[in-house]
């Protein structure tokens, strides 16, 4: 009995619970060493109930006096049974859970004769609940999906965020189901709990599906629960749509892909417009002296035709990677659509029907004219492919009012009717060599020029296109200042019959010798030099003096430019014809020939080198 007693006494001091009893008769109250330790009373001061009441928390005190009338009621059950707070002497807020039992007499007029019960101090329980209740309600109306799930992966908790994010209703409870049936990890769930156990955090971005069957771009941080042995007990899990960001990301890994791609794609233009010009020049000096009939001209034509489209492939590749000089002029989009429209008849043949709609009053765009045509061109090509059985081709011309622009763009779109594409698809299409044809049937590089051409111009492109239901493809090219300039009907002839004195400056070889060639066999009188630093040491020594200098612009030391400046210095009034493969800063801005620079492009022929010899010794600016 008395190691009982004794283990009673253990139990009450451990579990910090006070124990009281009331004698109504005598209104002795016994309290208890622990009850008096929680109220802060002295062991030995008397307790009254006005004295125990004066510590309940005033807000406390109605409910507190109501249950005490209930249970030394004589018609109740005597018991009473309470949670409320206190202020100890000390001046603590505590919160105690009371439990009683009032006996009544047994005979004679029913009445309480004692109460027997016990106080628990339950501060740190309710403060923890309160905490919980907190944290509950943030999790609850939080934004970020938050969900909590046992260790085999069932879902205990899923505030409305998580609802919200799969398109669940708000009435729908996904306690019970599986963390992966939201998450639907490829590896399996038993491996992926074994991550989040192992890693203690595991980030993922997946894709998703919401309810409807929408897709969605999911990113996942899951995080373990462990208890003091290790053993996974809770897995919390926040969910989050990335698709957005997903997107953006993806975008600027194509941009930067595509830049990649655009450097390779100059140097290799480069290096192979110095090659085309050899060959070209040659092929011209080749057949200039062979009869019509001669049995070598048709085998040298064809090669000449072979060079003309490897050029065209190079400009492809320079106007991709925005490195081919252009020379823009202030345009009405209009006039070039009516004048390349009958070109476009002819490419896409007779069983697709063109319709061309231009507004009115339409803002002039600064563009260069040549690359205009050949994005029609281009994209007319590509809607032609894409109807192989017939169709409709759409060009029309809209302007376009930006929120965040003073002026309105004008927008070029091209629609077909065509087989349209897929997401992947559409995701490579502006890559150099991406075709979807098949084997000598495209070289992959008109829609690259297509969009390179608009970024260095300072347009931009969009595509908008689903599997059989045509492609649409929207150019937005921002307004330019002035008025589209009208050709002259009275423009002078240049004098194709006069002599040059011409100072020539090629670091290639083989380049410079085909271009020495080149200009003998056209008449001229030519000094040849292989770098700047030999020409401008000998040009103020040169009889007949040189009018005009033709120089390279890229070259080891000095370059074209710096050379033109300094020769120009010592020969007042020479004139400058640069000559180069793709687009360097010394003479373009952003792709973009600078004011008064007079330029050929490589690969040239000699009918064209003659045709710009002749433009600029007649209406050129000296340098």
């Amino acid at each position: 009995m008395q190691d009982r007693d004794e283990r009673l006494r253990q139990a009450i001091r451990v579990g910090n619970i006070g124990i009281f009893d009331h004698d109504h008769d005598s209104d002795v109250i016994f309290w208890s060493l622990e009850l008096r330790q929680l109220y802060g009373w002295d062991p030995e001061e008397p307790v009254t109930l006005p004295k125990i009441f004066s510590h309940v928390h005033p807000e406390d005190a109605p409910r507190v006096g109501t249950a005490l009338k209930r249970a030394h009621d004589p018609d109740g059950d005597g018991a009473f049974d309470i949670e409320h707070r206190i202020i100890d002497r000390a001046g603590r807020l505590r919160w105690v859970e009371l439990r009683s039992k009032t006996l009544f007499a047994l005979t004679g007029r029913r009445r309480p004769i004692r109460t027997i019960g016990a106080v628990q101090d339950i501060t740190h329980r309710r403060t923890t609940e309160e905490r919980l209740r907190v944290l509950d309600t943030v999790l609850s109306s939080s934004g970020q999906a938050i969900a909590v799930a046992d260790p085999d992966g069932t879902l205990t908790f899923a505030n409305a965020a998580v609802r919200r994010l799969w398109g669940y209703a708000d009435r729908d409870d996904l306690s019970g189901r599986s963390l992966f049936e939201l998450w639907k990890t490829a590896e399996g769930p038993a491996v992926a709990l074994r991550r989040i156990r192992d890693d203690g955090i595991h980030k993922v971005e997946t894709p998703a599906t919401r309810v409807d069957g929408s897709p969605f771009y999911l990113g996942v941080t899951a995080e373990a629960v462990c208890d003091a042995n290790g053993a996974l007990t809770q897995v919390l899990v926040t969910f989050a749509d990335v698709t957005d960001r997903k997107r953006l990301e993806d975008q600027l890994t194509q941009a930067q892909k595509m830049e990649s791609i655009g450097r390779l794609a100059g140097g290799i233009a480069h290096d192979f417009n110095n090659l085309l010009t050899v060959i070209s020049a040659g092929l011209d000096l080749g057949l200039a002296p062979l009869a019509p009939d001669h049995p070598s001209r048709p085998r040298l034509v064809e090669v000449a035709d072979a060079a003309q489209s490897a050029a065209a492939l190079t400009r492809h590749l320079l106007a991709f990677s925005r490195q081919e000089i252009i020379a823009p002029k202030v345009l009405d989009l209009n006039d070039v659509i009516r004048r390349a429209e009958k070109m476009i008849l002819r490419l896409i043949g007779e069983d697709i029907e063109l319709q061309v709609n231009c507004a009115e009053d339409l803002p002039p765009i600064r563009f260069d004219p040549g690359q205009v045509e050949q994005i029609l061109v281009n994209l007319a090509a590509n809607a032609r492919d894409a109807m192989p059985a017939g169709g409709r081709l759409k060009i029309e011309t809209t302007s376009v009012r930006c929120p965040d622009r003073a002026r309105a763009y004008t927008s070029l779109a091209v629609s077909d009717s065509g087989a349209g594409m897929t997401d992947d698809v559409r995701a490579k299409l502006f890559e150099p060599f991406f075709t979807t044809k098949g084997p000598g049937q495209g070289t992959g590089l008109g829609l690259a020029m297509v969009y390179g051409a608009v970024q260095q111009n300072g347009g931009r492109i969009e595509v908008v296109s689903e599997p059989n239901q045509g492609t649409t493809f929207r150019i937005f090219l921002p307004p330019a200042d002035g008025a589209p300039a009208r050709p002259s009907p009275h423009a002078p002839a240049a004098d194709g019959s006069r002599r040059a004195r011409i100072v020539l400056v090629e670091d290639d070889p083989r380049v410079r010798r085909q271009a020495t060639n080149a200009l003998t066999s056209l008449g001229h009188d030519v000094h040849t030099f292989a770098n700047g630093a030999d020409a401008l040491s000998a040009v103020a020594s040169l009889r007949p003096v040189p009018e005009l200098l033709i120089t390279d612009v890229v070259m080891p030391g000095m370059n074209g430019r710096v050379l033109a400046e300094r020769a120009a210095a010592i020969l007042p009034g020479l004139r400058v014809l640069f000559v180069s493969g793709y687009a360097e800063d010394a003479i373009v801005e952003r792709g973009i020939l600078k004011t008064g620079i007079e330029f050929l492009a490589k690969p040239y022929s000699i009918e064209q080198l003659a045709r710009r010899i002749r433009e600029v010794l007649d209406g050129g600016v000296p340098q």
